[in-house]
């Protein structure tokens, strides 16, 4: 599910009057992300499969969005070699964060004896 909603996230920017490109609201949006921290441990701990599921539906659909979001509207507003580095610096980070949540991803096999 997080895979499709985060597939359809990115397309959704398409649309022009939904597409968010002011950079306080692209900050807000991204914080109020952390609330799905809280909102992830107690549906484990005391929600049903469906919620589950939910969560993981708008985490997928808000990273595709924000994703898109970001790296179109962050450059604007620069010119020339400061786009480009903008450009380069936003791919080196959304690399780097993906490197990260799969390596980190693995640490929860290590201790099951595989």
């Amino acid at each position: 599910m997080y895979n499709v909603w985060d597939l359809i996230g990115r397309y959704v920017p398409l649309i022009k009057f939904i597409k968010l490109e002011s950079r306080k609201g692209l900050m807000v949006a991204t914080l109020c992300r952390f609330l799905l921290i809280p909102a992830f441990y107690f549906t484990a701990k005391y929600g049903d499969q469906g919620w589950m599921i939910m969560l993981t539906s708008f985490l997928g659909l808000s990273n595709g969005y924000l994703t898109v979001c970001v790296l179109t509207s962050a450059p604007k507003g620069y010119k020339g070699p400061e786009k480009n580095a903008l450009g380069n610096l936003l791919v080196l980070f959304l690399i780097g964060g993906l490197f990260a949540g799969v390596t980190l991803d693995w640490l929860w096999l290590i201790g099951k004896g595989w």
